[in-house]
Parts: structure tokens; C-alpha cells; sequence
């Protein structure tokens, strides 16, 4: 074991990655679909593991409120569209990596456009159907995916491997019933479970580890407890199981 002043060099020397390992993080592909509390944290640690191309698909702007637990943006930030603020930052944290952005809303006539052409998907969207849409699309594709979200002091991570894993419309079988609206967050769980749906994805890229398939990683900050909650694929559900 080796330890240089390089970039990677703490990870590479990992009995899990290596140099192999490395290059296989560094040839990773990877769209989000926003880059709002959850998705900063995430971020973030995909490019500092030097994850090689990202894109981030956004057209909302910076808010005051957000501060609390969107760590990739400051003050001077504020008004900028998150999509192009976040992509600067990241740029900045890690030169060597691709970093684009787009400022668009995901819809039907775009999705492909948008989402097409990567390893792994990071769900997102500003509503239930923007967020069924993409799960849908990845489904169609077989492309992997990751769910995390947060709110008030719980976090909440899921992978998807389609097509021989719940998909997020078997999770969230009432999505657009009970994902409507902002709610109440604290910032500490959006940078955890974050950092946790970080993980699901250099996992995917790197092939090893257990990954949150069917089950539903869930964590509370004040009562210090951990959940893992077994998912099933739905007989019933419209997506998976079309």
C-alpha cells in the first residue's frame, strides 16, 4: 500500500477499487435531474470520487431557503440557476472531470434527450409526474437509478436495476397523492441521505457491493434509528410490470 499526494490516491489504494476500480469511476456516466438539497451532497461526493461526466438537468434559481442544506451554493449565489451555479462548483472542486448542464424541464418530448446515453440515472423532478416519468424512462431503457430523498429529519435512498428490481412506482405506490408541495426539512438529512445515495451510485459503476434493491434505505437524525424496509415488485404496478 501506497500513499501519494494524488487526487485519488486514498480510494485507489482500497482492496474494493484499485487503479481498476478508479477507471471505472472515471468512465461513469451520470444525469440528475435537478440539483436541489438532496442532489448537492450527492453531487458533490460523485465528483470529488472523480465520477468522469455528469449532467444536471435544472431550471430552477438559487433561494435563500435553500442555504440550509443545499451545500453547493453561497450567498452571492443566490438568483443564478441552480443547474449552472452547481456545475461551476463542481468544476471547480474537481478539474478533471465533465461537467454540463441543462436549464429545461423534463417532460415526454425531452426525456430521451435528456436522459439518454447514461450508466445511471439520479430521480428527481418539481412534481409527481416529472418524477413517474423518469422512473418510466429508465424502466423503458434498463437503465439503473437512483431515488433519495429527505424530509423533515428523515432520509430516504432506493436503487432500481430494471428490469429485475421494484421500480419506484412499486416504493411509492401513491406518489402523486402524497409527493406534492415543499415540506418541512432538516438540512443534516438531506446531506446524509445524500451522501448515502452517492454510495448506490459508484457502487453501480463499479459493479460490487450490496446495493439498496428492493428495499427502501430509511434513517432518522434525532432517534438515531436505521430501517430497511423490504420492497416487492407490484403485480399491479403500471410501470414495471406493463
Amino acid at each position: 500500500m501506497s500513499f501519494t499526494n494524488t487526487r485519488y490516491n486514498r480510494q485507489e489504494v482500497m482492496p474494493q477499487l484499485g487503479l481498476e476500480g478508479q477507471n471505472k469511476i472515471s468512465a461513469g456516466r451520470v444525469v440528475s435531474v435537478g440539483a436541489g438539497g438532496v442532489k448537492s451532497s450527492l453531487l458533490y461526493h460523485l465528483a470529488s470520487a472523480g465520477v468522469g461526466t455528469i449532467h444536471i438537468v435544472d431550471f430552477d434559481r438559487v433561494e435563500l431557503s435553500n442555504l440550509n442544506r443545499q451545500i453547493l451554493y453561497r450567498q452571492h449565489d443566490i438568483g443564478r440557476y441552480k443547474a449552472e451555479a452547481a456545475a461551476e462548483e463542481l468544476r471547480e472542486l474537481n478539474p478533471d472531470i465533465a461537467v454540463s448542464y441543462s436549464l429545461d424541464r423534463i417532460d415526454a418530448s425531452n426525456v430521451d434527450e435528456f436522459l439518454g446515453g447514461y450508466d445511471v440515472i439520479l430521480e428527481g423532478g418539481d412534481g409527481p409526474e416529472q418524477r413517474l416519468l423518469v422512473n418510466k424512462f429508465a424502466v423503458d431503457t434498463r437503465t439503473p437509478m437512483v431515488h433519495v430523498s429527505a424530509q423533515y429529519a428523515h432520509g430516504y435512498v432506493f436503487t432500481m436495476v430494471p428490469p429485475d428490481t421494484a421500480c419506484l412506482n412499486c416504493v411509492y405506490p401513491d406518489l402523486p397523492e402524497s409527493r406534492k408541495g415543499p415540506v418541512p426539512v432538516w438540512g443534516l438529512a438531506t446531506g446524509m441521505a445524500g451522501v448515502m445515495g452517492a454510495n448506490e451510485v459508484v457502487k453501480l459503476l463499479l459493479g460490487k457491493g450490496e446495493l439498496a434493491t428492493n428495499q427502501l434505505l430509511s434513517f432518522s437524525n434525532f432517534q438515531n434509528d436505521t430501517y430497511t424496509i423490504p420492497v416487492a415488485r407490484r403485480t399491479a404496478c403500471p410501470t414495471c410490470q406493463r
